[in-house]
């Protein structure tokens, strides 16, 4: 609860979130194309599975330091390095407003800058094709409720029939006020509203840390089941990833690609039942 609200969530093109440590806590890798925020975080430290799903894309990755097997991760992929803590610090900041370590803050548009002076600006392939799925039909259901810890971060999707989207809403039991709350975008002062919400189911496993903390590790390459709410339009599909960098396919029931509605995309990257991460549920109402 101390890392909201957070900075950036409405001007992303894409968002991934999952696991980070088993604490059960859930972190956001966000991706930045048309817009550059000048504000966003808290900025955490990296997770290898975020780096493998940075590799997809190509894309700069600013991130605040990292797990032993997040730097190894970026070592392998050669990923394009923006570490907040070593070779990138002064493209952070702090606010006073926070307690560290959820008040380390960066500027898109810096980012942006330096990742070009130094890599220039590598072409981006197409990853999913992308229609307009805008009509009069709403989807079969209209709540989209995922618990990643009962104590603290309860979110829910929401279908919005006159905005054409999906309503991002967030709930801490444990704060003063245990209510559901709108996530706005901080920069915006508008409501983040997804076109598209994507439920990837995967397997999670832990790997032990010299803290005894215990990572989460997730695996981003093989094949899985997937719920797509594609606008107002529902699939429980597939989704596949033969690693080597290459972008995860999202297939509909017959097999063909999943066409996207025009949009911000989240994926919500989440244990299947076989995991150990116990805490975790999720509702469609």
């Amino acid at each position: 609860e101390y890392g909201r609200p957070q900075y950036g969530l409405s001007s992303a093109d894409v968002v991934y979130e999952a696991y980070t440590e088993f604490f059960y806590y859930s972190r956001y890798l966000l991706l930045f194309w048309g817009h550059a925020p000048t504000m966003v975080g808290p900025d955490r430290s990296a997770r290898p599975y975020f780096v493998s799903l940075i590799h997809e894309w190509p894309a700069a990755y600013v991130h605040a330091g990292a797990s032993n097997p997040g730097y190894q991760s970026i070592q392998q992929d050669g990923i394009h390095n923006l570490d907040l803590d070593a070779n990138a610090f002064n493209l952070g900041f702090r606010v006073a407003s926070r307690p560290a370590p959820h008040n380390l803050f960066t500027n898109i548009q810096t980012d942006m800058k330096e990742a070009r002076r130094l890599w220039g600006n590598p072409t981006v392939t197409p990853h999913w094709p992308f229609v307009s799925h805008v009509g009069s039909g709403t989807p079969p259901y209209q709540t989209v409720t995922l618990v990643w810890n009962p104590n603290n971060t309860i979110e829910q999707w929401r279908w919005d029939g006159a905005a054409q989207g999906w309503t991002r809403w967030v709930r801490c039991p444990n704060c003063p006020d245990n209510q559901w709350t709108q996530v706005m975008g901080m920069n915006s002062g508008k409501p983040v509203i997804a076109s598209n919400v994507v439920i990837e189911y995967t397997d999670e496993s832990y790997l032990p840390d010299p803290a005894g903390t215990g990572w989460i590790q997730i695996a981003t390459h093989g094949q899985g089941p997937a719920l797509l709410f594609l606008g107002h339009r529902f699939y429980r599909g597939t989704w596949k990833n033969a690693g080597s960098g290459q972008p995860t396919r999202f297939d509909l029931p017959d097999g063909q690609p999943a066409r996207f509605n025009p949009g911000q995309t989240w994926i919500e990257i989440v244990p299947n039942r076989q995991a150990p991460t116990q805490n975790f549920q999720l509702t469609l109402n």
